[in-house]
C-alpha cells in the first residue's frame, strides 16, 4: 500500500482539478492550452483539447486510479497537473502560471548539456543548492537568490516535464534523468507531486527531513 499522505495528496489534487475546471467554465474557457494536453497524450494517448473533454477525462482518472500501483498513481498525478495547467490560463494571475517559455527551456537544456549538470526543480525551498545557476527553477514564495522563478504553484512543473520528456538529455524511454527535485516544505499536494516525479525517474531530495 502506498504512503497515506501521497494518497490523500492525490485525492486533494483530484479535487483541485475539479475546481480549476469549474473556474475555467465560469470564465467561458472552451479549449485547453495547449491542445491537446501534451502529458496526457504522451502518457495515455488521449487527445484532450477542450475543457469539456478535460472534465470527462478527470472522471476517468478518478475511476481508474489504483493506489496499489505506484506507477498508475504517479501517471494520474502528472496528468492532473497537465489538466490544471491547461484549463486555468484565463483566470489565474501570471504568478500562478508557468513563467518560462520553450526558448528559455532550450537555453537551460543547452547549459545543462554543455556543463553536464542536472536541472534542479526547487519546491518551496528556503536555501539554494550549492553552485547557484540558471539551472535552478523555483516554485513557491520567498524566492531565494540564484534561482529562476517558475511559479507559485507546483502544477506549473507540467510544461517543464513536457519539455523534459521530449529532451534526449532529460529523458530516455519516458524515464526522466538529469533532474533533481528538492522539497523544502510539505503539504499533501507537494508530497503527491514529489512522489510522482520520483516514480518517473527524477532524483528526489527531501530537505524537510534534514531540518
Amino acid at each position: 500500500m502506498m504512503d497515506k499522505f501521497t494518497i490523500k495528496g492525490t485525492k486533494k489534487l483530484l479535487g483541485l482539478t475539479r475546481t480549476k475546471i469549474r473556474l475555467a467554465k465560469e470564465a467561458e474557457t472552451k479549449h485547453t492550452k495547449p491542445a491537446p494536453l501534451p502529458l496526457v497524450k504522451l502518457l495515455s494517448g488521449q487527445g484532450i483539447g477542450t475543457v469539456e473533454q478535460a472534465e470527462e477525462y478527470r472522471e476517468t482518472l478518478k475511476s481508474n486510479i489504483d493506489y496499489d500501483n505506484p506507477k498508475n498513481t504517479a501517471k494520474t498525478i502528472i496528468e492532473l497537473m497537465d489538466i490544471i495547467e491547461g484549463v486555468k490560463y484565463k483566470f489565474e494571475p501570471q504568478e500562478f502560471m508557468p513563467n518560462l517559455d520553450v526558448g528559455q527551456m532550450e537555453k537551460i537544456e543547452k547549459t545543462a548539456k554543455e556543463n553536464s549538470k542536472p536541472l534542479n526543480l526547487l519546491l518551496m525551498i528556503g536555501k539554494v543548492p550549492e553552485n547557484p545557476s540558471d539551472l535552478n527553477l523555483f516554485v513557491g514564495y520567498d524566492q531565494p537568490d540564484g534561482t529562476t522563478f517558475l511559479s507559485r504553484v507546483p502544477t506549473s512543473f507540467a510544461p517543464v516535464l513536457d519539455f523534459a520528456f521530449n529532451s534526449d538529455y532529460f529523458s530516455k524511454n519516458k524515464k526522466l534523468r538529469n533532474i533533481n527535485l528538492i522539497l523544502g516544505h510539505q503539504t499533501l499536494i507537494l508530497n503527491a507531486v514529489y512522489f510522482a516525479l520520483g516514480e518517473f525517474g527524477v532524483n528526489l531530495i527531501d530537505e524537510t527531513k534534514q531540518k
